[in-house]
Parts: structure tokens; C-alpha cells; sequence
């Protein structure tokens, strides 16, 4: 009797033991990796869509961006912050003016004179994204990123220069 009831108290916290054992590997593994933590979105503005879109450990943004304007625009500049300056309609840090310089674009993705994006069509920009601080976002394990896309542009047949929110984006750092 004495024997069954120990053999019955062991069992019982044998599988209890497996149970969070088990536990502790799901959140060990949930936790290490972030993407089944932080859900991914990218919401464009009308006339703007987003079929790609990611921030890597450098704070850098890589999005592809399409337009259905009805008509070309030149793109003069693109610009990623966590934060909007409400009163200007603009990035509140890092690119606050959208220009295209070339201190905020990474190596080699410096749109120089610009870019001409047809309707209907697709490109893929990078830029570095500001965060509160004023510096290119430095990610830590286990966070995710959000922020707005600006973009500079002209349209072509009217010489009408705008900026405005392209997208808001949000995503764990790849």
C-alpha cells in the first residue's frame, strides 16, 4: 500500500515536472525568436502600397513601394522615423525635411538626382529609420520597430513638389 501510494506521488510530479519543463522551451523558444512575438504589417496611404518591407540591425529600411497615381512621380527623397512632427506633417527625426542627402541613406542606396516610379510600377528603397533620439534605430533582441515612411516627390506634369506619409510599418528587427 505504502509503495503504491509513493509510486502514485512520484508519477504525479514526474509529469508535472515534464509539463513545465515543456513549458520553458516554448517560451524559451518563443522569446528567442521574436517574429511569432511581433506581427508584421505595412499600411500605405492611398495611391502608395507595400509588398516588401523589413528593418535590419542597423536601422536600416528596406521597403518596395508601388504607386497608382494615375501618372509618374520622381521621388526626391525618402525619409523613416518612429515619431511624426504633427505641426509639419514630417519626420520628427533623423531626414526631417525628406531631402536626399546622402548622410541618410546607407552605402550604395543614395538616390542622387532621384528615382522615376511609373504608375503600376515597384521600387525598392532603403534609408536609415531615426528613432526619439535622433539616431539610426539600434535594435535589442526581442523588440520590434514602428515607425512611418515619408517620401518626397514631384509630380512630373504639374511640378507640384509633395511630402507625406507614404506607410506605417511595424516589424521585429531581422
Amino acid at each position: 500500500m505504502k509503495a503504491q501510494a509513493a509510486i502514485d506521488f512520484l508519477s504525479s510530479y514526474g509529469i508535472a515536472i515534464i509539463i513545465i519543463s515543456i513549458a520553458i522551451v516554448v517560451v524559451y523558444r518563443l522569446s528567442v525568436s521574436d517574429q511569432y512575438i511581433f506581427s508584421s504589417s505595412c499600411t500605405a496611404f492611398p495611391g502608395f502600397a507595400c509588398s516588401f518591407y523589413s528593418i535590419d540591425t542597423n536601422g536600416i529600411l528596406h521597403i518596395s513601394l508601388s504607386q497608382a497615381t494615375g501618372g509618374p512621380i520622381h521621388i526626391n527623397g525618402i525619409a523613416c522615423s518612429t515619431t511624426i512632427n504633427s505641426t509639419k506633417n514630417a519626420p520628427a527625426y533623423g531626414n526631417t525635411y525628406v531631402s536626399n542627402s546622402v548622410t541618410y541613406y546607407p552605402s550604395g542606396n543614395y538616390i542622387g538626382s532621384g528615382i522615376t516610379l511609373n504608375s503600376g510600377s515597384t521600387e525598392l528603397l532603403t534609408s536609415y529609420c531615426y528613432n526619439v533620439k535622433g539616431v539610426a534605430s539600434v535594435p535589442q533582441l526581442g523588440t520590434s520597430f514602428t515607425g512611418y515612411v515619408w517620401m518626397n516627390y514631384t509630380i512630373p506634369s504639374t511640378s507640384i513638389d509633395v511630402t507625406q506619409v507614404v506607410a506605417s510599418v511595424t516589424m521585429p528587427y531581422t
